[in-house]
Protein backbone atom coordinates (compact mmCIF):
# COMPACT_ATOMS: atom_id res chain seq x y z
CA UNK A 1 0.00 0.00 0.00
CA UNK A 2 1.51 3.34 -1.16
CA UNK A 3 1.48 6.37 1.49
CA UNK A 4 1.83 10.11 1.22
CA UNK A 5 1.35 12.44 3.32
CA UNK A 6 0.56 16.64 3.01
CA UNK A 7 3.52 18.30 3.47
CA UNK A 8 4.05 21.93 4.39
CA UNK A 9 0.82 21.73 5.86
CA UNK A 10 0.00 23.06 9.73
CA UNK A 11 0.29 20.53 12.24
CA UNK A 12 -3.91 20.61 12.31
CA UNK A 13 -4.57 19.82 9.20
CA UNK A 14 -2.28 17.40 8.31
CA UNK A 15 -3.87 14.48 6.53
CA UNK A 16 -2.40 10.81 5.42
CA UNK A 17 -3.85 9.82 2.01
CA UNK A 18 -3.53 5.77 1.29
CA UNK A 19 -4.67 4.66 -2.19
CA UNK A 20 -6.99 2.22 -1.23
CA UNK A 21 -9.54 5.17 0.37
CA UNK A 22 -11.08 8.33 -1.14
CA UNK A 23 -11.84 9.82 2.50
CA UNK A 24 -8.40 11.53 4.54
CA UNK A 25 -8.28 11.14 8.18
CA UNK A 26 -7.00 13.97 10.77
CA UNK A 27 -4.14 13.23 12.62
CA UNK A 28 -2.24 14.95 15.57
CA UNK A 29 1.77 15.26 15.28
CA UNK A 30 1.77 11.86 17.47
CA UNK A 31 0.01 10.16 15.50
CA UNK A 32 1.97 11.31 12.21
CA UNK A 33 5.27 9.85 14.14
CA UNK A 34 3.47 6.53 15.04
CA UNK A 35 2.26 6.49 11.52
CA UNK A 36 5.74 7.07 9.45
CA UNK A 37 8.40 4.91 12.73
CA UNK A 38 6.06 1.56 12.89
CA UNK A 39 4.01 1.12 9.88
CA UNK A 40 5.35 -1.33 8.48
CA UNK A 41 6.66 -3.75 11.55
CA UNK A 42 2.39 -4.25 11.37
CA UNK A 43 3.29 -5.34 7.36
CA UNK A 44 2.93 -9.71 7.67
CA UNK A 45 6.13 -11.35 5.70
CA UNK A 46 5.36 -13.77 2.99
CA UNK A 47 8.63 -15.41 3.06
CA UNK A 48 8.95 -15.33 7.09
CA UNK A 49 7.53 -16.75 9.97
CA UNK A 50 6.36 -13.44 11.52
CA UNK A 51 8.06 -9.43 11.61
CA UNK A 52 9.65 -10.92 14.74
CA UNK A 53 11.67 -13.28 13.11
CA UNK A 54 12.49 -11.22 10.22
CA UNK A 55 13.31 -8.55 12.53
CA UNK A 56 15.51 -10.65 14.39
CA UNK A 57 17.85 -11.42 10.58
CA UNK A 58 18.10 -7.93 10.05
CA UNK A 59 19.70 -7.10 13.44
CA UNK A 60 21.88 -10.22 12.91
CA UNK A 61 24.10 -8.51 10.58
CA UNK A 62 25.76 -4.86 10.82
CA UNK A 63 24.79 -1.84 9.16
CA UNK A 64 27.42 -1.62 7.00
CA UNK A 65 26.41 -5.29 5.51
CA UNK A 66 22.62 -4.07 5.79
CA UNK A 67 23.73 -1.26 2.60
CA UNK A 68 24.96 -4.14 0.55
CA UNK A 69 21.72 -6.02 0.87
CA UNK A 70 19.83 -2.65 -0.05
CA UNK A 71 22.72 -2.31 -3.13
CA UNK A 72 21.58 -6.06 -4.37
CA UNK A 73 17.99 -5.10 -4.89
CA UNK A 74 19.86 -3.27 -7.76
CA UNK A 75 21.69 -6.43 -9.18
CA UNK A 76 23.67 -9.16 -8.24
CA UNK A 77 26.79 -8.58 -6.82
CA UNK A 78 30.46 -10.39 -6.93
CA UNK A 79 32.42 -10.33 -3.84
CA UNK A 80 35.35 -8.07 -5.53
CA UNK A 81 32.33 -5.61 -6.48
CA UNK A 82 30.81 -5.79 -2.61
CA UNK A 83 34.60 -5.07 -1.66
CA UNK A 84 34.93 -1.93 -3.79
CA UNK A 85 31.43 -0.94 -2.83
CA UNK A 86 32.79 -1.42 1.04
CA UNK A 87 35.71 0.90 -0.21
CA UNK A 88 33.99 3.83 -1.48
CA UNK A 89 31.41 3.62 1.29
CA UNK A 90 34.84 3.79 3.72
CA UNK A 91 36.49 6.92 1.90
CA UNK A 92 33.53 8.93 3.67
CA UNK A 93 32.60 8.77 7.80
CA UNK A 94 33.12 5.96 10.50
CA UNK A 95 36.20 4.15 8.31
CA UNK A 96 36.86 1.89 10.98
CA UNK A 97 33.40 0.40 10.86
CA UNK A 98 34.29 -0.06 7.35
CA UNK A 99 36.94 -2.02 7.57
CA UNK A 100 35.89 -3.63 10.04
CA UNK A 101 33.13 -5.02 7.87
CA UNK A 102 35.77 -5.42 5.44
CA UNK A 103 37.84 -7.60 7.39
CA UNK A 104 34.44 -10.00 8.62
CA UNK A 105 32.83 -9.70 4.77
CA UNK A 106 33.25 -13.45 4.45
CA UNK A 107 31.73 -14.41 7.65
CA UNK A 108 28.96 -12.41 6.53
CA UNK A 109 28.41 -13.65 3.43
CA UNK A 110 28.79 -17.23 4.77
CA UNK A 111 26.27 -16.19 7.46
CA UNK A 112 23.59 -14.51 4.82
CA UNK A 113 23.97 -17.73 2.68
CA UNK A 114 23.13 -20.43 5.56
CA UNK A 115 19.76 -17.81 6.99
CA UNK A 116 18.58 -17.93 3.02
CA UNK A 117 18.88 -14.12 2.63
CA UNK A 118 21.32 -14.41 -0.15
CA UNK A 119 22.46 -17.20 -3.01
CA UNK A 120 25.48 -17.58 -5.01
CA UNK A 121 25.65 -18.44 -8.69
CA UNK A 122 28.45 -17.91 -11.21
CA UNK A 123 30.54 -16.07 -8.59
CA UNK A 124 27.40 -13.36 -8.05
CA UNK A 125 25.33 -13.22 -5.16
CA UNK A 126 21.32 -12.59 -5.37
CA UNK A 127 18.81 -11.77 -2.93
CA UNK A 128 16.24 -14.79 -2.21
CA UNK A 129 12.82 -13.91 -2.04
CA UNK A 130 13.28 -13.81 1.34
CA UNK A 131 16.01 -11.60 1.08
CA UNK A 132 14.43 -9.37 -1.16
CA UNK A 133 11.53 -9.14 1.36
CA UNK A 134 13.97 -7.96 3.93
CA UNK A 135 15.80 -5.30 1.89
CA UNK A 136 12.32 -3.53 0.32
CA UNK A 137 11.47 -3.73 4.33
CA UNK A 138 14.32 -1.97 4.85
CA UNK A 139 14.19 0.41 2.16
CA UNK A 140 10.87 1.44 3.51
CA UNK A 141 11.93 1.93 6.94
CA UNK A 142 15.50 3.63 7.02
CA UNK A 143 13.54 6.86 5.25
CA UNK A 144 10.64 6.66 7.48
CA UNK A 145 12.93 6.32 10.48
CA UNK A 146 15.38 9.12 9.40
CA UNK A 147 12.08 11.23 9.11
CA UNK A 148 11.04 10.55 12.82
CA UNK A 149 14.79 11.21 13.88
CA UNK A 150 14.97 14.96 12.33
CA UNK A 151 11.08 15.37 13.16
CA UNK A 152 10.54 19.14 14.90
CA UNK A 153 7.90 16.97 16.90
CA UNK A 154 10.51 14.53 18.13
CA UNK A 155 13.36 16.34 19.27
CA UNK A 156 10.89 18.63 20.84
CA UNK A 157 9.28 15.98 22.58
CA UNK A 158 12.55 14.58 23.72
CA UNK A 159 14.02 18.08 24.63
CA UNK A 160 11.44 18.32 27.86
CA UNK A 161 12.29 15.07 28.58
CA UNK A 162 15.84 15.82 28.88
CA UNK A 163 15.37 19.19 30.94
CA UNK A 164 13.20 16.97 33.54
CA UNK A 165 15.30 13.83 33.71
CA UNK A 166 18.59 16.59 34.32
CA UNK A 167 16.66 18.85 36.79
CA UNK A 168 15.73 16.28 38.72
CA UNK A 169 19.60 15.07 38.94
CA UNK A 170 21.08 18.69 39.42
CA UNK A 171 18.46 19.35 41.99
CA UNK A 172 18.86 16.14 44.33
CA UNK A 173 22.98 15.86 43.81
CA UNK A 174 23.39 19.86 44.43
CA UNK A 175 21.00 19.27 47.56
CA UNK A 176 22.96 16.05 49.22
CA UNK A 177 26.59 17.67 48.09
CA UNK A 178 25.74 21.15 49.04
CA UNK A 179 27.05 22.96 45.67
CA UNK A 180 25.09 26.04 45.20
CA UNK A 181 26.73 25.83 41.89
CA UNK A 182 24.79 22.66 41.07
CA UNK A 183 21.32 23.18 42.73
CA UNK A 184 21.05 26.38 41.63
CA UNK A 185 21.78 25.20 37.37
CA UNK A 186 19.05 22.59 38.82
CA UNK A 187 16.80 25.40 39.41
CA UNK A 188 17.43 27.00 36.26
CA UNK A 189 16.93 23.87 34.31
CA UNK A 190 13.70 23.58 36.36
CA UNK A 191 12.28 26.98 35.27
CA UNK A 192 12.81 26.50 31.69
CA UNK A 193 11.02 23.09 31.69
CA UNK A 194 8.16 24.63 33.83
CA UNK A 195 7.88 28.06 31.75
CA UNK A 196 7.35 25.82 28.50
CA UNK A 197 4.71 23.40 30.46
CA UNK A 198 2.81 26.83 31.13
CA UNK A 199 3.30 27.91 27.73
CA UNK A 200 1.65 25.19 26.27
CA UNK A 201 -1.29 25.28 29.22
CA UNK A 202 -1.94 28.97 28.61
CA UNK A 203 -2.20 28.82 24.46
CA UNK A 204 -4.28 25.77 24.77
CA UNK A 205 -6.99 27.67 27.47
CA UNK A 206 -6.32 30.91 25.67
CA UNK A 207 -4.91 32.49 29.31
CA UNK A 208 -1.21 34.05 27.64
CA UNK A 209 -0.80 36.73 29.77
CA UNK A 210 -2.18 35.17 33.04
CA UNK A 211 0.20 32.31 32.38
CA UNK A 212 3.09 34.87 31.68
CA UNK A 213 2.62 36.69 35.15
CA UNK A 214 2.94 33.22 37.09
CA UNK A 215 6.20 32.36 34.88
CA UNK A 216 7.69 35.45 36.17
CA UNK A 217 6.97 34.97 39.46
CA UNK A 218 7.96 31.92 39.42
CA UNK A 219 11.70 33.28 38.21
CA UNK A 220 11.47 35.70 40.74
CA UNK A 221 10.65 32.93 43.08
CA UNK A 222 13.67 30.97 41.97
CA UNK A 223 15.89 33.65 41.92
CA UNK A 224 15.13 33.42 45.69
CA UNK A 225 15.83 30.21 46.25
CA UNK A 226 19.85 30.52 43.95
CA UNK A 227 20.00 33.21 46.22
CA UNK A 228 19.74 31.19 49.77
CA UNK A 229 21.95 29.20 48.62
CA UNK A 230 24.41 31.40 47.55
CA UNK A 231 24.10 33.10 51.18
CA UNK A 232 24.24 30.06 53.12
CA UNK A 233 27.60 29.03 50.79
CA UNK A 234 29.03 32.52 51.56
CA UNK A 235 28.26 32.46 55.49
CA UNK A 236 29.23 28.95 55.97
CA UNK A 237 32.13 28.09 52.93
CA UNK A 238 33.35 25.01 53.30
CA UNK A 239 34.34 22.12 50.53
CA UNK A 240 31.41 20.11 48.40
CA UNK A 241 30.16 17.23 49.97
CA UNK A 242 31.14 14.36 47.50
CA UNK A 243 32.45 17.11 45.57
CA UNK A 244 33.98 14.16 42.50
CA UNK A 245 29.94 12.92 42.15
CA UNK A 246 28.78 16.55 42.09
CA UNK A 247 31.60 17.57 39.50
CA UNK A 248 30.58 14.13 37.47
CA UNK A 249 26.82 14.92 37.47
CA UNK A 250 27.50 18.28 36.12
CA UNK A 251 29.67 17.18 33.56
CA UNK A 252 28.15 14.47 31.85
CA UNK A 253 24.87 16.70 32.44
CA UNK A 254 26.37 19.31 30.38
CA UNK A 255 28.18 17.24 27.61
CA UNK A 256 24.23 15.85 27.18
CA UNK A 257 23.46 19.22 26.86
CA UNK A 258 25.99 20.11 24.58
CA UNK A 259 25.15 16.87 22.33
CA UNK A 260 21.86 17.29 22.56
CA UNK A 261 22.45 21.46 21.12
CA UNK A 262 24.11 20.00 18.20
CA UNK A 263 21.17 17.22 17.52
CA UNK A 264 18.22 20.49 17.71
CA UNK A 265 20.74 22.71 15.69
CA UNK A 266 20.91 20.11 12.78
CA UNK A 267 16.95 19.60 12.67
CA UNK A 268 16.47 23.37 12.84
CA UNK A 269 18.91 23.74 9.92
CA UNK A 270 17.68 21.29 8.18
CA UNK A 271 14.05 22.10 8.38
CA UNK A 272 14.66 25.97 8.40
CA UNK A 273 12.66 25.99 12.08
CA UNK A 274 13.26 28.97 14.29
CA UNK A 275 12.00 27.27 17.27
CA UNK A 276 14.02 24.28 17.40
CA UNK A 277 17.35 26.93 16.34
CA UNK A 278 16.29 28.74 19.91
CA UNK A 279 16.29 25.16 21.84
CA UNK A 280 19.47 24.65 20.16
CA UNK A 281 20.67 27.90 21.54
CA UNK A 282 19.15 27.41 24.70
CA UNK A 283 20.55 24.08 25.55
CA UNK A 284 23.78 25.13 24.15
CA UNK A 285 24.23 28.07 26.96
CA UNK A 286 23.28 25.41 29.85
CA UNK A 287 26.55 23.60 28.62
CA UNK A 288 28.40 26.82 29.37
CA UNK A 289 26.45 26.93 32.82
CA UNK A 290 27.64 23.38 33.46
CA UNK A 291 31.20 24.21 33.02
CA UNK A 292 31.26 26.92 35.22
CA UNK A 293 29.51 25.25 38.18
CA UNK A 294 32.07 22.26 36.99
CA UNK A 295 35.02 25.54 37.51
CA UNK A 296 33.31 26.23 40.93
CA UNK A 297 33.31 22.43 42.14
CA UNK A 298 37.06 22.33 41.10
CA UNK A 299 38.54 25.10 42.71
CA UNK A 300 36.78 24.19 46.15
CA UNK A 301 38.74 21.21 45.89
CA UNK A 302 41.58 22.42 45.04
CA UNK A 303 40.90 25.13 48.26
CA UNK A 304 41.38 22.14 49.93
CA UNK A 305 44.75 20.73 48.54
CA UNK A 306 45.97 24.48 48.58
CA UNK A 307 45.18 25.18 51.99
CA UNK A 308 43.16 28.08 50.64
CA UNK A 309 39.60 28.60 52.08
CA UNK A 310 38.98 31.71 49.92
CA UNK A 311 38.44 29.72 47.17
CA UNK A 312 35.12 27.75 48.55
CA UNK A 313 33.91 30.93 48.07
CA UNK A 314 33.87 29.78 43.84
CA UNK A 315 30.97 27.58 44.12
CA UNK A 316 29.13 30.59 45.70
CA UNK A 317 30.23 32.80 42.65
CA UNK A 318 28.56 29.89 39.99
CA UNK A 319 25.50 30.16 41.80
CA UNK A 320 25.01 34.01 42.51
CA UNK A 321 25.82 33.88 38.25
CA UNK A 322 23.24 31.89 37.52
CA UNK A 323 20.98 33.41 39.59
CA UNK A 324 21.78 37.02 38.23
CA UNK A 325 21.16 35.50 34.07
CA UNK A 326 18.10 33.93 35.74
CA UNK A 327 17.35 37.56 37.26
CA UNK A 328 18.13 39.29 34.27
CA UNK A 329 15.71 37.04 32.35
CA UNK A 330 12.70 37.66 34.69
CA UNK A 331 13.23 41.20 34.22
CA UNK A 332 13.37 40.87 30.46
CA UNK A 333 10.26 39.22 30.58
CA UNK A 334 8.52 41.85 33.11
CA UNK A 335 9.47 44.31 30.12
CA UNK A 336 7.91 42.19 27.46
CA UNK A 337 5.23 41.98 29.28
CA UNK A 338 4.37 45.72 29.92
CA UNK A 339 4.87 45.96 26.16
CA UNK A 340 1.65 47.05 24.44
CA UNK A 341 2.36 45.64 21.04
CA UNK A 342 1.66 41.91 20.39
CA UNK A 343 5.64 41.13 20.35
CA UNK A 344 5.86 37.83 21.85
CA UNK A 345 7.95 37.74 24.94
CA UNK A 346 10.91 35.29 25.11
CA UNK A 347 11.00 32.89 27.67
CA UNK A 348 13.83 31.31 28.04
CA UNK A 349 16.58 33.63 29.24
CA UNK A 350 20.44 35.34 28.12
CA UNK A 351 20.22 33.58 24.67
CA UNK A 352 18.47 36.39 22.45
CA UNK A 353 21.56 37.85 21.15
CA UNK A 354 22.74 34.65 19.79
CA UNK A 355 18.90 33.52 18.59
CA UNK A 356 19.18 36.84 16.77
CA UNK A 357 22.10 36.23 14.87
CA UNK A 358 20.65 32.49 13.88
CA UNK A 359 17.40 34.14 12.67
CA UNK A 360 19.49 36.69 10.52
CA UNK A 361 21.62 33.53 9.01
CA UNK A 362 18.76 31.53 7.89
CA UNK A 363 16.52 34.23 6.55
CA UNK A 364 19.55 35.27 4.70
CA UNK A 365 20.44 31.75 3.66
CA UNK A 366 16.73 31.53 2.30
CA UNK A 367 16.91 34.60 0.63
CA UNK A 368 19.96 33.56 -0.99
CA UNK A 369 18.34 31.05 -2.85
CA UNK A 370 15.39 32.95 -3.93
CA UNK A 371 17.65 35.30 -5.69
CA UNK A 372 20.30 33.37 -6.91
CA UNK A 373 18.61 33.47 -10.46
CA UNK A 374 17.08 36.10 -10.72
CA UNK A 375 15.87 39.52 -8.49
CA UNK A 376 12.40 39.50 -7.29
CA UNK A 377 9.83 42.93 -5.81
CA UNK A 378 8.95 43.16 -2.28
CA UNK A 379 5.87 41.58 -3.18
CA UNK A 380 6.86 38.10 -4.59
CA UNK A 381 9.57 37.82 -1.92
CA UNK A 382 6.16 38.20 0.71
CA UNK A 383 4.37 35.64 -1.25
CA UNK A 384 7.08 33.55 -1.23
CA UNK A 385 8.27 33.55 2.70
CA UNK A 386 4.44 33.37 3.50
CA UNK A 387 3.85 30.28 1.33
CA UNK A 388 7.57 28.67 1.46
CA UNK A 389 9.12 29.58 5.06
CA UNK A 390 6.18 30.79 7.18
CA UNK A 391 4.85 27.12 8.72
CA UNK A 392 2.61 27.15 11.28
CA UNK A 393 4.30 25.27 14.43
CA UNK A 394 3.10 22.61 15.93
CA UNK A 395 1.67 22.41 19.33
CA UNK A 396 4.36 19.99 20.87
CA UNK A 397 6.85 22.28 19.93
CA UNK A 398 4.69 25.34 21.74
CA UNK A 399 5.06 22.81 24.38
CA UNK A 400 8.38 22.94 24.65
CA UNK A 401 9.73 26.55 24.31
CA UNK A 402 9.22 29.46 22.50
CA UNK A 403 10.70 30.02 19.37
CA UNK A 404 10.60 32.32 16.46
CA UNK A 405 6.99 32.04 14.87
CA UNK A 406 6.77 34.73 11.62
CA UNK A 407 3.10 35.43 10.75
CA UNK A 408 3.39 38.19 8.70
CA UNK A 409 5.62 39.55 5.88
CA UNK A 410 6.75 42.53 9.01
CA UNK A 411 9.85 40.30 9.83
CA UNK A 412 10.84 39.89 6.22
CA UNK A 413 10.81 43.97 5.97
CA UNK A 414 12.43 44.25 9.07
CA UNK A 415 15.34 41.70 7.84
CA UNK A 416 15.08 43.04 4.44
CA UNK A 417 16.37 46.77 5.80
CA UNK A 418 18.93 45.42 8.10
CA UNK A 419 20.59 43.39 4.90
CA UNK A 420 20.71 46.34 3.21
CA UNK A 421 22.38 47.90 5.76
CA UNK A 422 24.99 45.51 5.97
CA UNK A 423 25.31 45.73 2.36
CA UNK A 424 24.54 42.32 1.83
CA UNK A 425 21.35 43.14 -0.15
CA UNK A 426 20.53 46.18 -2.80
CA UNK A 427 17.72 47.35 -3.83
CA UNK A 428 17.27 48.40 -7.76
CA UNK A 429 13.90 49.44 -9.32
CA UNK A 430 11.84 47.80 -6.98
CA UNK A 431 13.78 44.45 -6.85
CA UNK A 432 15.72 42.73 -4.53
CA UNK A 433 19.19 42.10 -5.95
CA UNK A 434 22.20 39.97 -4.35
CA UNK A 435 25.43 41.88 -3.80
CA UNK A 436 28.55 40.35 -5.23
CA UNK A 437 31.00 39.17 -3.36
CA UNK A 438 34.74 39.01 -4.30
Amino acid sequence: MKNKTAPNMPGKQRQIITAETTHAKELTPKDIIKFSLFQHRREQPVHWKDSKEMHRLIHRFPATFRAVLLELLDRPMSRHEIRDFLNRMGRGRHVRRINNAQLNLDQYLRNALELKVLEERDGHYYLTPGGSEIAEHMQKVVPAFMKWVFSPETVSFLSIWVHVVLSVLKLGVGFLSRSAGLTADGIDNTVDTLSSLLVWLGIKHDKERLVSIFIVITMFVSVGGVALATFDKIVHPGPIQEGLIAFVVSGICGLVMLGFSSYQYLVGKKRSNFAIMCQAVDARNHFWTSLLVCGGILLSFFAEVWHAPWLYYADAAASAIIGLLILKGAIELVQELLKKGEEQAEVSHFMKRALEKHREKILFKWLMGQLQSAALTWQELEKRFATDFCEQTPRILILSGMGYRPESGADLHRYLDLFIEQKKLVVDEGRYWLVARS
